[in-house]
């Protein structure tokens, strides 16, 4: 299908006297960057603004005005569909559900100073010769941007163009930190799987509802044109260019990439069918004559990479030992992409298989490490579950024909050793009748896998200190009990004592989490109140919900500062499943400990910052990128900013140091199944 001209212009101002947007400009940056893609949005950058993007505290209301006057004009001159996104902050004064734009230079209580979305919009698309207009609204109340679909019937155009707008919220709904924006730029960078060869207004937005929590978004769409392409965002990367091609979106964009300079993509004698159709190209590159011979044998690298990637589906699809489960290939993936900042794959079932295998050999690796050595970590991962080995016949016959032979070797050497260092856990409970106060008495387990391979109880002077000199009793009896001492510790408390103490930083002549990996849990979950008898059993539901939802955010609720302000809605919230996820509060709420106890019962994970005042920006994103690798990247990034000088460049995961959390996973469930419900006084037995 051969795409009409578009032009894409994004109006991003800041609004002063409503408050500064932290996220605005990487959002606004973000749309744009999406929409210009030449292979996604495939826009140009409206003649209007040069740079595509309006933004700052400067863009006064005339300038808007002018901008979309001109960008409307050079579309319809060029015969090109028009998008355009309007991010800030929006109000819809008293009862009037019309969205008002706040420019640099609005004022709240003067409506005639800010921009009436829904109007410009209807003018725009009043504008002769004019194919298409979509449009993005990212504020609050962004509801209220509808056009006048009568006033369009009657107007100029009688109704022949055609429009589809795209909302973060209802009229009467507040929008969160662009939240839309950002999970819109992921749609349209990642594709919707099924959705054909173009993303339209509809697909996108059930994908974007998938990734955005506490606000509605929704679409409104007029197609009154007779002639010409219905409305779409981007084309979708999910969508394989060649017909029965069997790679997936991330190998076809690398190839593509490698051949651009060469000719582009009609260098493909065949879709790629197997390998015998990269063998051909292989061949063919490497007879070329480009003018730049890095460019030659930077595909013909490429063409290889893709070869080692047929032939590990290959392997997997044809696995020697029991079948492959899609949570089977998440945790090995996991594991095997170790720190990498990109997002993982969020496909399932044989799309997984084949995106996993594409994401670790082309996306994951890192400058110097051996080409071979996360697929060789995956492979091993899997193999070792089983209780396959590097000599298994399949696994050799892969290792030869990747040339991995040395690096599965290492892979099975690492599974082994990482094995005995985290089989051994340290459970310390603080065991106290008042949540409020420090124990009298330290319970611990030394855990070898799930079997116990000890149990010690301390006494203690009940306070910090008290409890801090008995903790490094524990640990020395630990360290000397075990095969190999505890890398992780998992401390159980209460819910005044998880946010006021931080054993971590216990000092013993080292930090406790110098060389351990500490893990904050509540210790309400060992021994439920009876009122309380169901939790454990919900938490186990959410945690396997999460995890078979994956779509590479971060699975958190986020809570406003007004949501934790009134605790009684907040609990009935959570008990008619408001929230289903992880909880996030990116405040210290008042009367936090009051709060805190609500959401320990009602979510497996929570997370709250750990200094009074705002958090910066980038913070939640750092849970987006290293969700998989939680809880564990806590204790680095802790370790980290131990280390870290003023001067060292701070790094996107340096953020996760400035986050506290409570972490119940499935680990943690099953021991508290040790233990009776209803044990009186809640000790233990």
């Amino acid at each position: 299908m051969t795409a009409p001209p578009r032009h894409a212009l994004v109006i991003a101002p800041q609004c002063a006297s409503l408050g500064i947007l932290d996220e605005l400009k990487d959002a606004a940056a973000d749309l744009r960057d999406a929409l210009t893609h030449p292979r996604r949005g495939t826009c140009d950058r409206s003649p209007a603004v040069r740079s595509g993007l309006l933004y700052g505290e400067g863009v006064r209301r005339a300038d808007i005005d002018t901008a979309l006057r001109e960008a409307a004009e050079a579309a319809a001159e060029a015969g090109a569909v028009l998008v355009l996104a309007f991010l800030g902050h929006g109000s819809t004064p008293g009862q009037n559900p019309t969205l008002y734009l706040m420019a640099g230079d609005s004022r709240a209580e003067v409506i005639g100073s800010a921009l009436d979305v829904g109007r410009i919009l209807t003018e725009v698309l009043e504008t002769p010769g004019l194919p298409g207009l979509l449009t993005v609204v990212d504020t609050c109340h962004a509801g209220g941007a509808t056009p006048d679909i009568r006033a369009l019937d009657a107007g100029v155009r009688r109704g022949e163009t055609r429009f589809s707008l795209l909302m973060s919220a209802g009229a009467a709904e507040e929008a969160y930190r662009l939240a839309f924006t950002t999970a819109l730029v992921r749609v349209l960078t990642e594709g919707v799987p099924g959705a054909g060869e173009f993303l339209y207004a509809a697909d996108v937005l059930d994908a974007v509802r998938e990734l955005v929590t506490g606000q509605n978004p929704r679409r409104v769409e007029h197609d009154g044109a007779r002639f010409g392409q219905r409305n779409w965002l981007a084309r979708n990367a999910r969508h394989a260019r060649a017909i029965a091609s069997v790679l997936g979106p991330v190998a076809t964009e690398h190839l593509e990439e490698a051949l651009a300079p060469l000719g582009g993509p009609d260098l493909l004698p065949v879709p790629v069918t197997g390998l015998h159709t990269l063998d051909r190209l292989h061949e063919q590159v490497g007879r070329s004559r480009p003018d730049d011979a890095y460019e030659r044998d930077w595909a013909l690298r490429v063409i290889e990479d893709l070869r080692d990637v047929l032939v590990t589906v290959d392997l997997l699809t044809s696995w020697p030992g029991d079948t492959l489960t899609t949570e089977r290939l998440r945790t090995a993936l996991v594991g095997a992409a170790g720190r990498s900042e990109e997002q993982l794959p969020d496909s399932a079932g044989g799309e997984l298989l084949r995106d996993a295998v594409e994401f670790l050999h082309i996306r994951a690796r890192r400058l110097g490490e051996s080409r071979a050595a996360r697929l060789a970590h995956f492979v091993a991962s899997l193999a070792a579950e089983e209780g396959l080995t590097r000599h298994s016949p399949a696994l050799a016959a892969w290792a030869r024909q990747t040339g991995a032979t040395v690096e599965l070797g290492d892979a099975f050497k690492t599974l082994l050793a990482d094995g005995a260092e985290t089989r051994m856990r340290l459970i310390v409970h603080l065991h106290t009748d008042l949540a409020d106060e420090w124990p009298e008495t330290l319970e611990a387990w030394l855990l070898d896998g799930g079997e116990e391979r000890g149990r010690k109880q301390v006494g203690c002077v009940p306070d910090q200190y008290g409890v801090e000199q008995s903790l490094q009793e524990i640990l020395h009896w630990a360290s000397s009990k075990g095969s190999a001492p505890p890398r992780r510790v998992e401390i159980a408390a209460s819910a005044p004592l998880l946010l006021r103490w931080r054993p971590e930083l216990t000092d013993f002549g080292e930090l406790l989490g110098d060389r351990h990996d500490v893990v904050l849990r509540w210790s309400a979950r060992l021994c439920p109140p009876r009122h309380l008898w169901w939790i454990n059993d919900r938490a186990r539901q959410q945690l396997t919900a999460m995890n078979a939802n994956r779509a590479g955010r971060a699975p958190v609720d986020w809570l406003s500062a007004r949501d934790t302000g009134r605790s009684e809605e907040l609990k009935t919230r959570f008990v008619r499943r408001r929230y289903t996820q992880a909880v996030g509060v990116g405040h210290r709420p008042q009367k936090f400990a009051h709060i805190m106890d609500i959401l320990l019962a009602y979510a497996p994970i929570v997370l709250w910052p750990g200094t009074e005042g705002r958090m910066p920006r980038g913070c939640r994103d750092s849970l987006d990128k290293y969700w998989h690798l939680l809880p564990k990247e806590f204790s680095e990034a802790y370790r980290r900013s131990w280390a870290r000088t003023s001067r060292a460049r701070r790094e996107s995961r340096d953020d996760l140091a400035l986050w506290r959390s409570v972490w119940h996973d499935i680990e943690w469930l099953d021991f508290c199944d040790l233990f009776e419900p209803f044990n009186e006084g809640g000790q233990p037995t």
